[in-house]
């Protein structure tokens, strides 16, 4: 008894260092301690595990925890309290700790080594499906334990198969201590699970074949042709050759100007000497090739204006007569003609 006093006075500083935990809070830990400490030193676990345990919730103290494992280990649940042990004993520790630690330490590694030998081995085995569930004691399996050595309790199991669209199998199994058992279910499917029936997909093809069946050439539409572009060649050209040779009218004008006041500078009172009727022929010749250019020019700039905004489309002019020409300003089907001393332009209104 004195041992356990110890104890209990070596646990409540611990207890009051808990910084997150409310005075409430580490009051009621430490009562919880106690009790669970005073209760598995009588040697009743039943009545001091609930207690450790919740002690434990409440704040961690390596003292309480290593009883609760030794508490687990004497009411057979060695895989539990094992695992608790183990924990308990990795952890850092004090580089100086009280007696009291020391000695639930050197306890816990006692119990330890004496309850490993006598942890019990259950293997499963059932046949592989989608979503199977596999349920020990009625705790949750992981898949990848399937097959392989659990860790169990010395003891009566009950295991647990089960999957979508198979019957629910289940037996138990009875373990001693230190004891390797292996436990084979096989899923049986259930008759009255909904099957997917074979002659739906094929109806659906059926279906789907009948739709996608191509109608007569009669019933299809044809599709719309797409106009052609207006061809506007021609326009290009007349537009081009009009700047052409309203430049070269420019050129040439130029030229004669310049010829003409040379010649007035020569010629007082506009006669000229008979020497200068070459260069009087050249600048009149100038002069008229500048207002032909021009002429030319500007016929070419009107006509390619004209044939840019009535430029009808190649399919157009191959759909026959029918159809309506365009217009611009009201004038259709332009026409042109350029002689050497004439111009000529013509539409129809």
């Amino acid at each position: 008894m004195l041992g356990l006093f110890c104890t209990a006075a070596q646990l409540s500083p611990h207890l009051a260092q808990a910084q997150e935990a409310s005075a409430s809070e580490t009051a009621a830990a430490r009562s919880l301690a106690i009790e669970g400490l005073k209760l598995a030193q009588s040697g009743n676990c039943t009545e001091a595990a609930p207690k450790l345990e919740r002690a434990e919730k409440l704040y961690h103290s390596a003292i309480v925890a290593s009883r609760l494992g030794e508490c687990y280990v004497s009411l057979g649940r060695l895989v539990e309290g094992t695992e608790i042990l183990r924990k308990t004993l990795r952890e850092p520790q004090p580089a100086e700790p009280t007696a009291p630690l020391t000695k639930a330490l050197e306890r816990a590694q006692r119990v330890l080594d004496s309850a490993k030998p006598r942890i019990a081995g259950l293997t499963i085995k059932v046949a592989a499906v989608e979503q199977l569930s596999v349920k020990v004691d009625g705790a949750v399996v992981p898949d990848a334990l399937v097959d392989t050595e659990i860790p169990s309790d010395p003891g009566e199991h009950s295991v647990e198969v089960s999957a979508p669209g198979f019957l629910r199998s289940q037996a138990r199994i009875s373990v001693g201590e230190g004891e390797k058992r292996t436990v084979t279910l096989t899923l049986t499917r259930d008759p009255d699970a909904a099957v997917p029936s074979p002659t739906a997909p094929r109806a659906a093809a059926a279906g789907a074949s009948v739709s996608h069946r191509p109608s007569a050439p009669s019933s299809v539409p044809m599709p719309a042709t797409p106009p052609a572009k207006p061809d506007r060649t021609p326009a290009f050209v007349s537009l081009g050759l009009g700047a052409g040779a309203i430049g070269a009218g420019a050129f040439m004008g130029s030229l004669a100007l310049g010829k003409h006041k040379d010649l007035e500078r020569s010629c007082p009172g506009g006669v000229c000497p008979p020497e200068l009727a070459d260069d009087l022929a050249a600048a009149k010749r100038l002069g008229t090739f500048s207002t032909i250019a021009f002429g030319v020019g500007g016929a070419g700039v009107v006509l390619g204006t004209v044939l840019l905004f009535t430029a009808s489309s190649s399919h157009a002019d191959h759909a026959g007569s029918s159809q309506k020409p365009r217009t611009f300003a009201g004038l259709s089907r332009p026409r042109a003609a350029i002689g050497p001393t004439s111009i000529e332009l013509g539409a129809d209104f």
